[in-house]
């Protein structure tokens, strides 16, 4: 086993047999098993000492995005009401037949006969 591999299972907490062949022979990997040993101990310690009493409680203040929640809604709601109805009106018509077809015996304008032009050119 390689110090590395031997670290990442003392940070993990994987005891296995090969991880005490290497301990026994590896001082630096030893200094880290002893280093991390000392740290959990000194955790524990500070749970134990550093307790909180039942008696403490923390009151939060009041949540201002409540305040801001309220407001964002009331500017909101009117704009989405005045968008739907904007986009809910009529809507121009696009049909290209429309366009090129004649109502009177009047001369093409130049929009028809552009549009004439573009229909005759792909066809053979």
């Amino acid at each position: 086993m390689q110090c590395d591999q031997a670290v990442r299972m003392l940070h993990a907490g994987e005891p296995s047999p090969d991880l005490e062949i290497h301990l026994s022979a590896c001082d630096a990997c030893r200094a880290v098993a002893d280093d991390l040993a000392q740290l959990a101990g000194a955790f524990a310690r500070a749970r134990a000492e550093w307790a909180l009493p039942s008696t403490f409680h923390v009151r939060l203040p009041a949540a201002p995005w409540k305040k801001l929640a309220i407001a964002a809604s009331l500017l909101f709601l009117p704009l989405a009401a005045w968008a739907w109805t904007s986009v809910d009106g009529p809507r121009p018509s696009n049909d290209v037949s429309l366009i090129l077809e004649r109502t009177s015996a009047a001369p093409p304008s130049d929009r028809e006969t552009l549009g004439l032009l573009f229909l005759q050119e792909g066809q053979p």
